[in-house]
């Protein structure tokens, strides 16, 4: 028979039978930090990229001269609008990967959430919107509680 506590909950289990306790800002500032990791790969490859498109067909550009695309000198049709057809790719590139990276990050902190929630015993019926409005620090809220001085 597993060990259990007044009520018969199960040792370790936390008030409303969930997991016992977890650090949840950590977890939290770890899939932050993960986000951000990944966000900051994107953007370095994205401009890499734009870096390399933008400046090296300039830089060899006499050797490069005598392939063509659509009719041009390949530097030309690069530094006429080909740099330029390439960055707008790379910022779509960048929204849709980026979006997906945010929805990842949304879905992991709902799980954490969820999670944190079940732990403290709290489920979708259990939690009350008026009582989160009372306790939230808005910025409505802190103005209304500031001390007034005239």
């Amino acid at each position: 028979m597993a060990d259990t506590v007044d009520g018969g909950r199960p040792v370790g289990a936390g008030v409303g039978g969930g997991l016992p306790d977890v650090d949840w800002h950590g977890a939290a500032a770890g899939i932050a930090a993960r986000h951000w990791r990944r966000t900051l790969w994107l953007v370095a490859v994205l401009m890499a990229i734009g870096f390399v498109v933008t400046f090296v067909p300039q830089f060899w550009a006499r050797e490069w001269a005598a392939m063509r695309f659509a009719g041009w000198p390949l530097p030309f049709y690069m530094g006429a609008q080909g740099s330029i057809l390439v960055d707008i790719g790379l910022i779509v590139v960048y929204v849709w990967l980026q979006r997906r990276n945010d929805g990842r990050y949304r879905h992991e902190l709902h799980v954490l959430r969820d999670a944190h929630r079940a732990s403290l015993g709290l489920d979708g019926d259990g939690f009350d919107n008026a009582t989160a409005l009372a306790t939230s620090r808005s910025a409505s809220s802190r103005a209304a509680s500031a001390p007034t001085y005239r």
